[in-house]
């Protein structure tokens, strides 16, 4: 068997253009060998680097795995996009790093923008769209054009529901690592006058809390405060009377002593956090603390979980 002729230095590891392998010598078989994809027309990309994980993978694994996926295939697209485009809406996001609900994470096309006038995109794997924006909105990362976090934050207004806009907005605003600050979220709010899904932003800026340290935590607190319920506390810490430190409780009704614990798989699988959950359970009740544990299931549809709420939230506050 003919062994495949090795690529010059400048072509290994990294995509590139077929022109540009032409002119270095790479003959046209040679390109269309099966180690390399064809990701778009006149791309090359070792396949290798092409590879998403299959298989066994976990949602968070295929997320990361998508997300690193889209960082490749926008790489490779940008070696002949129009210098004035940039990605933008879920493809923006994902390489952000902002968290997405799975459909939109799983996605494989690419959004890419281009300010109005300019022809649009036409190409097969990638979705075009007309931009009337600040030059502000447009930066760099990972070495490809895409609009800003506030910006495609606003973006994803249109394809989002509430409570996952909500969740994308808690992860830029995350104190202990914050992407921008909810004024500049305001200002890119703004500029976004008259657009579809302005509505559903300015709601979202309401609800923002920088404190979620998770998508489901977020999800969870809209879905509380649409029904009505006063907002939670969020990973706060909590001390006895004594100033003993107890816990670091998820979301907490200081007002009505009402924690909330999200269940996660962990708990069941480690019989030593499991062990520290009811010694904190404990310690919490014995301050007068009530705790109410909350599962995926509850997510999906929390009416019963807000009904309970709502029940000790009455009972605490007799008339």
């Amino acid at each position: 068997m003919t062994r495949r002729k090795v690529l010059p230095a400048e072509l290994r590891g990294h995509p590139f253009t077929s022109a540009l392998a032409r002119e270095l010598g790479v003959s046209k078989g040679r390109l269309s060998a099966s180690d390399l994809a064809k990701p778009f027309g006149g791309i090359r990309l070792p396949a290798d680097k092409l590879a998403a994980q299959t298989g066994s993978a976990g949602w968070s694994e295929a997320v990361e795995s998508r997300r690193d996926l889209t960082r490749k295939l926008c790489r490779a697209y940008s070696l002949r996009m129009p210098p004035d485009a940039f990605y933008c809406g879920p493809t923006a996001a994902l390489v952000h790093g902002m968290p997405l609900p799975l459909a939109r994470s799983i996605d494989p096309r690419l959004h890419v923008g281009l300010p109005k006038g300019s022809r649009a995109v036409h190409i097969v794997g990638a979705i075009g769209h007309s931009y009337d924006l600040d030059p502000l909105q447009v930066t760099t990362r990972d070495d490809v054009r895409l609009t800003s976090v506030e910006r495609t934050w606003c973006d994803l207004a249109r394809v989002l529901p509430l409570d996952d806009l909500v969740a994308a907005g808690d992860w830029l605003l995350f104190w202990r690592s914050p992407r921008t600050t909810v004024a500049r979220l305001n200002a890119n709010v703004e500029l976004f006058r008259g657009q579809r899904g302005v509505k559903k932003l300015r709601l979202a800026l309401t609800l923002l809390n920088e404190r979620a340290e998770s998508p489901r935590e977020s999800r969870l607190r809209v879905a509380l405060v649409l029904a009505g319920l006063p907002a939670p506390e969020v990973n706060v810490e909590l001390f006895d009377t004594v100033g003993r430190f107890l816990a670091r409780a998820d979301l907490v009704f200081r007002r009505y002593r009402l924690i909330l614990e999200y269940e996660g798989l962990q708990h069941l699988t480690s019989p030593e956090q499991w062990r520290r959950d009811i010694e904190r359970t404990h310690a919490l009740e014995d301050e007068g603390w009530r705790i109410i544990r909350v599962t995926a299931a509850d997510l999906r549809d929390p009416r019963n979980l807000i009904e309970r709420i709502r029940r000790h939230i009455f009972a605490s506050c007799p008339v």
